[in-house]
């Protein structure tokens, strides 16, 4: 029987090292990418690399919003109905654009929380759509029918001016008139006014993005389990049919039953840069002592589709030295 095959995908890997401490060195990553064999996954987006992961089609705008229902337990009501993600965004002004800072409730306390996704809410409703989502940090709304546009996708509209990120279809002006309505009604809202006074971020706006309809259940073939928080990947694994496992079962749950094909789609939720490293070098010392033993085979990704394979015969390569992870990572490091 062949060794079991260790898919690991860390979307922010090139980020994440370049942030660490320059003076911290991380030897179990540094020798799986020196040492393992080049390879790379066209992919636009981290999302867009889960979708190959899985053997799935992802040409198009990917249907982000309603695999994040199937992730959050719903993949049954309303299976035909076109799907858009809300999510809380923290905008920031200077005289002339508007940035997208952050997403995510970040140091809000549930009562702050509750306040932003009522208003949320009421803005919404008012309009006809009906906010979904079991998730205190993700919302979701049905659609009679699909757009004709594609919204930024989140993690790319992070940063941008917002004029740039905004869709410019025409059918688009509706969606910028609901916006400035959740902002004015935010701006207003006393959990902002509160936090405004106390020099504190605010939430100000949503971001509506990742529209779709929900692919069709098939079994996949590629994968046996999946360890991820991922709302795609986690949305992936319940539809194609895959055993599905928190991350927080890392790192003694490997091989445990999982089958011939694992992915862990690895994120952390430490708190900076070397917190979040330290832990990924743990999971890497087991897997890479377990791929030296041809316990395994694996293969790490960073989010841009450039990975490394290694296995027994990447083990014995000791002339490749280890260098700086974050020096491997870097556009002009070489192979």
């Amino acid at each position: 029987m062949n060794a079991p095959h260790v898919t690991v995908l860390i979307e922010d890997l090139a980020r994440l090292a370049a942030a660490a401490t320059s003076a911290q060195r991380y030897p179990a990553l540094e020798r799986a990418w020196c040492r393992g064999t080049p390879c790379r996954l066209q992919s636009r987006t981290p999302n867009h690399l889960r979708f190959t992961l899985f053997g799935l089609e992802s040409n198009g705008p990917l249907p982000v919003a309603a695999l994040t229902l199937a992730a959050d337990g719903d993949t049954s009501s309303h299976r035909d109905s076109y799907w858009l993600r809300v999510d809380p965004v923290s905008l920031w002004a200077d005289m002339a654009r508007v940035f997208m800072t952050r997403f995510g409730f970040a140091d809000l306390d549930p009562y702050e929380r509750n306040e932003i996704e009522n208003i949320v809410r009421a803005v919404l409703l008012e309009e006809g759509f009906r906010l979904q989502g079991d998730h205190p940090e993700r919302w979701c709304i049905p659609l009679a029918a699909p757009l004709p546009f594609e919204f930024t996708p989140l993690d790319q509209a992070l940063g941008m001016d917002l004029g740039d990120a905004l869709p410019g279809h025409p059918e688009a002006r509706y969606w910028r008139r609901i916006l400035t309505e959740i902002q004015v009604a935010l701006h207003n809202a006393p959990v902002n006014v509160n936090r405004r006074a106390a020099g504190q971020t605010e939430i100000n706006s949503v971001w509506f993005w990742g529209g779709g309809f929900l692919p069709d259940a098939a079994p996949s073939y590629l994968l046996d389990t999946v360890y991820s928080d991922s709302a795609v990947s986690r949305g992936l694994a319940l539809i194609s049919d895959c055993r599905l496992r928190q991350l927080e079962e890392l790192p003694g749950a490997v091989l445990d039953g999982d089958g011939q094909a694992v992915l862990i789609d690895w994120s952390s939720a430490e708190q900076g840069a070397n917190a979040r490293m330290q832990k990924l070098e743990t999971l890497a010392e087991i897997l890479l002592y377990r791929a030296n033993r041809g316990q395994l085979a694996l293969t790490l990704y960073d989010g841009s589709g450039e990975g490394r394979s290694y296995g027994t015969a990447a083990s014995r390569r000791f002339w490749r030295r280890r260098q700086p992870l974050a020096q491997l990572l870097a556009p002009t490091a070489p192979e």
